[in-house]
């Protein structure tokens, strides 16, 4: 007799590891004896307090069935049972123990000679529990191992269930590893497995949980389509009453649950877009789902945690009566759960959202409790019961909030002493994604009390653990990921804050926050991406070119800081901008950007307001940058900008003096930071040249694009001045055969004639071949070739004819995304569209410079800009407009 039972875990950071665990009482095909029959449903009762969350009770249970079967010999049903325990541990943070179970486990197997199926699920069951340690410990290469050995021995058992799950694993880990591509690929074989199957409860629980991959990975249209198509299945098999799915109400109240969360995330996506009326439609789906999940369910776990769903979305969108009128129900679903880890976190929950809510409306419900009092009781509470639990994980989520509590009501000795209890628990069990959390707290808290160095080191343990953690940062749900700005960037920005509030900031300040900068520009990327696909290198960038000065500005609160970067070793300087705000900086810039876009724009009104930029990031360093001295005599030639926020979204060289632009003094470059894209030179090599483009494809009318007229003459142009090159024209430009082309010859130079926009958001960003849009997300198979004999190839991607997204102050990210989605060194893009005529004529003419091996990527860029700027008498070229759209993203030498 051969009972299935099923384990779903959800790990930290979100990721899901699905495990198909079954238990076989006996090896033999013997019929199951009472004893044994008891001890499966021992183990049974095991999973459910797993399920519900009480985790030393399954110990308990668990390790009471392995007693038994060590007594009766039954070695396979002990690994089994011990497999199960190590699970239970890693949930309780009790690491070594959860090796030693695992370790012993794989021991016995060890000792069995057999090889029957019973004995193959078995050990993959147990390689997926290891292969979960290995990821919960930092080692992912080793849990993908794990993963693909249990998915052989699962194939070779005929259990495609447990097949299946181990892909889902292997999918994460290889996320994990930051390889991505492989686990989009394997992603879509396992949905391709499941969509093959019949309809069951195991497609339902297969489809369910790939969903929330998708959901996680931020494809949320992938994750909304399977969750109505698990709802749909499981519905169809209550309605003929399949007696397989006994448990169809919750299961079904599980999967309205993760769609209410899926368009939650949807809802918040729409809202990062500026568009209030698709995230209300969003918000009121996502409502509508939670209480259709509260309803059918009569698990009190389902239904609390639907509600707090519901209650969390409410405080979110500030519709606080409807959140009030919610508590009731909250209160009475609270009481009926039992003591375990899903009923701390909602008292954690629920105590967190009511923080949320402003003073006046907590005194409008006096009736249901006195507001700090209680919040505080609610929180001593789930202490109270974590320590009865022994768990340490919910123990520190507690303390923690409690000390948030007392922090947001003054009470500093209080909040200080909570705040580092919650930091050792969190630390002797290593769970640094909690925390980093009440690190950044207790410097916030040191911060207010003056005591800035204390206030430094717990800034910078938490900015080390977020940097270790980016891989994992990368792949939060959706819902995280849209709070970044709330929830990850303010560390290192308030962190530079901290480093640099005083007058003479010390030179290890200095170096600290450029590096925090630096950082930032990656964690930007990563949350751009919903994946860590950009890769840091160990940079020398204190000696990497003598000719070049980097500068990087900052908005903090109430100011705007810029750090100096001038050649030589540590050779930095700061000045501090006072008493200007991120909207007084975002005004100048938006008007800036309208201006430079619009070609009657007489270049009398872009001065007067690139002088202000100028002033603010230019003017404090000129003595620094030789700026009175002859250019030839000069040893800064090019200046380099790690550019924030809204500054990404205009071009640099049109900053004005007073009497010249910028780039009539320096080269210039921009990069989303020196350890991105590393700026190594580049080879001194004849070119070899890959073109391609179109003039009227089908994809312009699709996207509402108009004709680009003069791209035969660019094309025709730019290949005319290099030697070695190869056209794809027309009907030819297409993904599939620029791809094909960049597997079959060493090209360095990529140039794509097309329309495209640059936006912050990655679905929003793209280039249009002849027939459809290359996302950026897939720039990395478009210029990225399989060919292992060739390698890195790209030294020059020019993308002629894009454009930044209009009203979206970070549209600038998405170039800065395909720069480094695409692993070219360098990349030329534009960030409004030019006259395509004045565009071909800079391009052939940026060609020839290029030719020419003594001058830098940024000073052939340089020369044309002020070729145009001051060789075109009989036309308007000289205006900004047709000139200062180019940049140069990456290496500039």
């Amino acid at each position: 007799m051969k009972r299935l039972i099923k384990f779903t875990f959800i790990a930290v950071l979100g990721f899901v590891l699905n495990f198909s665990i079954q238990f076989f009482p006996q090896i033999t095909a013997l019929p199951a004896t009472p004893t044994q029959n008891s001890l499966l449903a021992s183990v049974q009762t095991g999973k459910k307090y797993y399920d519900a969350g009480q985790f030393s009770q399954a110990a308990k249970v668990l390790q009471k069935v392995a007693k038994v079967y060590k007594a009766r010999r039954n070695v396979l049903g002990e690994a089994q049972t011990l497999g199960f325990i190590s699970l239970v541990y890693q949930e309780l943070g009790r690491t070594q123990e959860a090796k030693t179970a695992i370790n012993t486990s794989l021991s016995l197997l060890d000792q069995l000679d057999i090889q029957g199926k019973d004995f193959k699920r078995v050990r993959a069951q147990v390689l997926n529990s290891q292969g979960r340690l290995q990821w919960k410990i930092g080692d992912p290469q080793k849990a993908l191992e794990s993963f693909q050995v249990a998915e052989l021995l699962y194939t070779s058992a005929s259990d495609s269930e447990g097949a299946i799950g181990s892909q889902i694993n292997q999918a994460q880990a290889l996320q994990t590893l930051g390889f991505y591509r492989r686990s989009y690929n394997l992603l879509n074989s396992i949905q391709e497995k499941l969509q093959a199957l019949p309809e069951s409860p195991v497609k339902v629980a297969g489809l369910h949980n790939l969903s929330n991959i998708f959901r996680q990975k931020g494809e949320l249209d992938s994750s909304q389509k399977l969750l109505e198509e698990s709802l749909e299945i499981i519905r169809k098999i209550d309605d003929t009453k399949e007696s397989s799915l006994q448990n169809s109400p919750q299961n079904e109240s599980k999967i309205l649950l993760s769609l209410g969360n899926t368009n939650l995330a949807l809802a918040m996506k729409e809202k990062e877009l500026k568009n209030p009326q698709g995230a209300e439609k969003y918000i009121q789906s996502a409502l509508s789902l939670y209480q259709q999940a509260a309803i059918k369910t009569n698990l009190p776990t389902i239904e609390v945690q639907a509600k707090l769903n519901q209650l969390s979305l409410l405080v979110k969108t500030k519709k606080n009566e409807l959140a009030w009128s919610l508590l009731p129900e909250i209160f009475k679903s609270l009481k009926q759960l039992p003591v375990s880890r899903s009923s701390i976190y909602a008292c954690v929950n629920l105590a967190e959202n009511l923080m949320k809510l402003d003073n006046e409306q907590k005194k409008s419900i006096d009736n249901y409790f006195n507001t700090y009092q209680s919040i505080s009781q609610i929180l001593d509470t789930a202490i109270h019961h974590a320590k009865k639990l022994n768990d340490q994980r919910a123990e520190s989520y507690a303390t923690g909030t409690l000390g948030s509590l007392y922090e947001k009501n003054h009470e500093w000795s209080k909040a200080k002493k909570m705040t580092e209890r919650g930091i050792l628990i969190a630390q002797g069990i290593s769970a640094w994604d909690i925390a980093y959390q009440w690190q950044w707290q207790m410097g916030r808290i040191l911060k207010f009390e003056h005591a800035i160095p204390e206030a430094i080191k717990y800034y910078t343990q938490a900015f080390n653990i977020i940097t270790d953690l980016r891989s994992d940062l990368a792949v939060l749900t959706p819902d995280i990921q849209f709070s970044f700005r709330d929830n990850v960037e303010p560390i290192y920005r308030e962190l530079v804050n901290l480093l640099l509030d005083s007058p003479d900031p010390k030179k290890e300040n200095l170096i600290k926050a450029r590096d925090v900068i630096e950082k930032l520009q990656l964690a930007e990327l990563d949350n751009f991406f919903g994946d860590a696909c950009a890769k840091p290198e160990v940079v020398n960038i204190d000696n990497l070119d003598p000719n070049t000065a980097v500068i990087y500005p900052m908005f903090l609160k109430n100011r705007l800081e810029v750090i100096l970067k001038l050649p030589g070793e540590d050779n930095l300087r700061n000045f501090t901008n006072k008493n200007i705000s991120l909207s007084q900086i975002d005004e100048v810039i938006t008007e800036l950007q309208e201006l430079v876009r619009i070609r009657s724009t007489h270049p009398s009104k872009i001065k007067q307001l690139s002088k202000t930029v100028y002033d603010w990031l230019i003017k404090p360093f000129e003595t620094e940058l030789e700026k009175s001295i002859v250019r030839d005599k000069s040893k800064i030639k090019t200046l380099v900008f790690v550019l924030d926020g809204s500054l990404q979204n205009i071009p640099i060289s049109i900053l004005f003096d007073g009497e010249k632009y910028l780039i009539e003094r320096y080269a210039v470059a921009v990069t989303p930071g020196l350890q991105l894209l590393a700026p190594k030179p580049l080879l001194k090599k004849q070119l070899n040249l890959l073109a391609a483009g179109a003039n009227n494809a089908p994809s312009f009318e699709q996207k509402g694009f108009s004709p680009l007229k003069n791209i035969d003459d660019e094309l025709l142009g730019i290949s005319r001045e290099v030697n070695q090159s190869r056209k794809l024209e027309n009907q030819d430009f297409l993904q599939e055969k620029i791809q094909n082309q960049l597997e079959k010859e060493k090209f360095n130079v990529l140039h794509i004639a097309t329309h495209g926009q640059f936006s912050s958001n990655p679905k929003q960003t793209f280039i249009l071949d002849w027939n459809k849009p290359i996302k950026v997300k897939d720039f990395d198979t478009l210029v990225q070739v399989k060919n292992q004999s060739i390698i890195s190839p790209i030294e020059l991607l020019v993308l002629s004819a894009c454009e930044t997204a209009t009203g979206d102050k970070r549209a600038a990210l998405g170039l800065a995304g395909i720069a480094i989605r695409a692993g070219a060194k360098s990349t030329l893009g534009s960030l409004w569209q030019v006259n395509d005529a004045s565009t071909a004529e800079f391009m052939v003419k940026l060609y020839k410079q290029f030719k020419n091996p003594q001058i830098t990527k940024a000073e052939a860029l340089r020369n044309i800009q002020l070729a145009f700027l001051k060789n075109y008498p009989d036309t308007d070229y000289n205006r900004p407009y047709h000139w200062a759209a180019f940049i140069l993203v990456g290496n500039w030498l």
